[in-house]
């Protein structure tokens, strides 16, 4: 899904198009995906009131310049059974609204909502509910499928959020105001700043966790490279951390996927704080 929503997955655009809609098949707009992923999130990385990926108000502040209310002081307890959540907030609430407001957060769609994207959202939705929960419904008790159905868009969900904050959300990226540069020659330095990779090399437990991720713990070559194949990245990314360290260039890098969910905890304890401000 990701790597097809990107471009990245064949060289055929009509198979990319075909694959990207494996998001709808599992409850998320494709194209919403590709608005808020490709497009706001891809190219304003960490920045608050753009990035719609760290705009979690009420529930949590992600980010320096976002406003600060009591209740964050305990977000590194609270927010990791919400991140469960968001899975079936985007398939029940979130397209929706994006839809009717004609926004994603403080964004305003640029794209317009016509009836094809309308059609082609519920179309998903049906299709998603259609195969998750009235065909099973046929043929086991309706709580029993409910349960189910609820258990993996919750673990699927988390996993999801996780893998996305072990990358930008931590203690180690930054959190770049609105007018800082980030397009043309600033586009590379920028997402050098914001993004973190987790290192996967050890054996058994690295493949698994890169497969679990569909390669995003190499984040950073993902970012200057979205339409190369994931595939590519652990070679590639071999390349570009040995010129880095030729040329004096900061690699941010997780020593291990434990090493990288601290950070994120470690992140949501700072942000918590009232007294954490911008960079």
């Amino acid at each position: 899904m990701h790597d097809a929503n990107h471009g990245a997955f064949s060289r055929h655009r009509w198979l990319n198009q075909a694959l990207a809609y494996t998001s709808d098949a599992l409850g998320a707009s494709s194209w919403l995906w590709r608005v808020q992923h490709n497009t706001l999130h891809h190219a304003n990385t960490n920045v608050a009131g753009f990035d719609t990926d760290i705009a979690l108000t009420p529930l949590a502040r992600l980010a320096p310049s976002q406003a600060w209310h009591p209740w964050y002081r305990a977000q590194h307890i609270y927010v990791w059974p919400l991140y469960g959540f968001m899975a079936l907030k985007n398939v029940l609430v979130s397209d929706l609204f994006a839809l009717l407001t004609r926004r994603l957060d403080t964004q305003r769609l640029r794209r317009p909502v016509t009836a094809a994207v309308v059609g082609r959202v519920a179309a998903g939705k049906l299709v998603h509910f259609g195969w998750a929960i009235v065909l099973p419904v046929l043929f086991n008790p309706w709580w029993a499928v409910l349960g189910v159905y609820f258990a993996c868009s919750w673990v699927a969900a988390l996993m999801l959020a996780v893998t996305f904050q072990m990358a930008h959300c931590v203690d180690t990226a930054e959190f770049p105001g609105a007018d800082t540069g980030r397009r043309g020659d600033e586009f590379v330095t920028h997402q050098m700043r914001t993004t973190c990779n987790v290192d996967s090399r050890l054996p058994v437990v690295g493949p698994l966790f890169r497969w679990l991720v569909g390669g995003l713990d190499h984040q950073v070559e993902h970012r200057l490279s979205p339409r190369l194949p994931h595939t590519v990245y652990p070679v590639l990314a071999r390349r570009f951390r040995r010129e880095c360290q030729l040329h004096g260039v900061t690699y941010r890098v997780h020593p291990g996927v434990w090493s990288a969910i601290r950070a994120h905890a470690r992140s949501l304890r700072l942000m918590g704080s009232p007294t954490a401000s911008a960079e």
